[in-house]
């Protein structure tokens, strides 16, 4: 076999093998909307380009596309998945290969990596502990290299049954109880119902939830759609994906008023649940309601998976008791400075902190 490992220094050298990329994704061992070129691209031109260098590593065996790492490195050495920066928050990020290839493959990156000196330490941030492929890759490295490891933020996620009625079924009597009422009430009061904008409509309703996404989060926290380069990324993918139908876009009804939203990726027969905003002046908990009208939707189209991507809200347990387990975990080229100043931030610091904030908001 005559295997190739490529450094992609740039988007525009990325752009060139899209298509191989996505075809790889689309059969790749664990594939998810935040690995396919469309996400990646977009990503770099509105926050990669100010964070570091382009550094996608693609595996070739006699030409063939067989593997790749959609990085980028920061100008202090260390590596990251494209995507990763705090705000965008993507999900699942990982090894890109096939199951017939994976020893090779991350037998190839796994050497390069270690006789590559233009790196001081590499993230895996909440990578899913059921993606064999990088699991596999993150133990090679761990037998080779110093690593800091702990446990991520799981993500809970829905599977979507036959029928409304069977989901329903799934969840407790006072639970289902409640729902069957919210779902009534808004309909027969609120006259709840869903729209999905058109493509030709977008610059009209792109404000429209811009205003929800701030409202719903102003009290809180600064909302992401509030930045313009977050809401530019946004109407990028919505531009590219929602005429294919792979970006979807879900905004509930009071009447003829606008009360919430959600917007997400449909991939692999999943709907990924992205952004959501809603109107916290309107009653019934419309950010709530919202989620019976898209599973309803989703379960008619035949979607198997609603996935709430990032966060252990409370309000996502009244929805679902499965918590898809993440592991995160840094490689560090050498026992050095990165390495003892990471133990002392994440096994010091961080605890110390928690508790602060915890005793804050309690008192």
């Amino acid at each position: 076999m005559n295997f190739e490992i490529q450094i992609l220094k740039s988007p525009e050298e990325f752009e060139q093998i899209r298509a191989e990329w996505n075809t790889l994704t689309d059969c790749c061992i664990y594939p998810n909307a935040f690995l396919r070129a469309e996400w990646l691209l977009a990503w770099w031109k509105w926050f990669g380009c100010k964070l570091g260098t382009f550094h996608v590593l693609i595996v070739r065996n006699q030409g063939q596309l067989i593997g790749g790492l959609p990085l980028f490195r920061e100008r202090n050495g260390t590596l990251k998945f494209l995507g990763f920066d705090g705000v965008t928050c993507p999900e699942y990020l990982g090894l890109v290969t096939k199951t017939e290839y994976l020893e090779q493959v991350v037998q190839k990156l796994s050497q390069f990596l270690i006789c590559q000196k233009n790196w001081t330490q590499f993230y895996f941030e909440d990578y899913a502990v059921e993606d064999t492929g990088t699991s596999y890759f993150v133990e090679i490295l761990k037998q080779q290299l110093p690593t800091w490891e702990r446990a991520g933020e799981g993500r809970y996620h829905i599977p979507l049954p036959e029928s409304y009625e069977a989901y329903l079924m799934t969840r407790g009597q006072n639970n289902r109880y409640k729902k069957r009422k919210e779902l009534k009430k808004a309909i027969e009061e609120y006259h709840a119902h869903l729209v999905e904008p058109e493509i030709s409509e977008i610059d009209r309703w792109f404000s429209e939830l811009r205003r929800l996404g701030i409202a719903a989060l102003k009290q809180k926290t600064l909302p992401p759609l509030a930045r313009e380069d977050f809401a530019g990324l946004v109407y990028d993918l919505i531009i590219e994906l929602l005429p294919r139908k792979e970006f979807r876009i879900f905004v509930l009804y009071y009447g003829n008023k606008p009360a919430a939203f959600k917007l997400g990726f449909i991939y692999a027969n999943k709907f990924y649940d992205y952004l959501t905003g809603f109107d916290p002046d309107l009653p019934g908990r419309a950010g709530n309601i919202v989620i019976h009208f898209i599973l309803m939707r989703l379960i008619e189209e035949g979607i198997r998976e609603f996935d709430f991507l990032r966060g252990l809200e409370d309000y996502k347990t009244h929805w679902t008791e499965h918590l898809r387990q993440t592991q995160t975990i840094v490689i560090f080229r050498r026992y050095g400075i990165s390495f003892y100043k990471t133990l002392f931030i994440e096994n010091i610091l961080r605890p110390i902190w928690r508790k602060f904030k915890n005793f804050r908001n309690k008192s």
